[in-house]
């Protein structure tokens, strides 16, 4: 959940305590019953928690980007790690909030296409092509050849 707020709000850790303290207040709404499982309602709570956000904070013209922090690494290949995490933290900054919640919610949080699809209120097909779209531009982004 931490990961989603660091890529989805300027101010993450204020995110994610706002994020569990909305969870915890909404539990008595959460139906065990209905087909969608536990985690992908408090992705569905997290996720609209963070698009009021940033609502919120584009009308008060408090929007920044995020900036990855980097620490000095020990071993070379710490450090490679870590500019290529920056780089890639950088690009996902780029795509289109569409596109940047698809790969985020998939590849990074590990959700289904049909769980993405769920959470976002949009066909299975639109989260393909938001994925397609938003690897090929990262690709670009990152120095790809696509």
């Amino acid at each position: 959940m931490y990961a989603l707020c660091r890529r989805l709000d300027p101010d993450p850790d204020d995110a994610y305590q706002a994020v569990w303290e909305k969870i915890c207040a909404s539990l008595e709404r959460f139906d065990p019953s209905q087909p969608a499982p536990f985690g992908a309602w408090v992705h569905t709570v997290a996720r609209r928690l963070l698009i009021d956000r940033h609502r919120r904070q584009s009308r008060r013209g408090e929007v920044y980007a995020l900036v990855p922090a980097v620490t000095p690494a020990v071993a070379e290949s710490a450090l490679h790690r870590k500019e290529r995490s920056v780089a890639v933290e950088a690009a996902l900054e780029k795509l289109p909030v569409g596109q940047r919640r698809a790969v985020v919610l998939h590849h990074i949080e590990g959700l289904s296409l049909e769980a993405v699809a769920r959470l976002e209120d949009v066909a299975v097909g639109t989260v393909k092509s938001r994925l397609h779209r938003g690897r090929a531009r990262l690709a670009r982004l990152l120095g790809g050849t696509r």
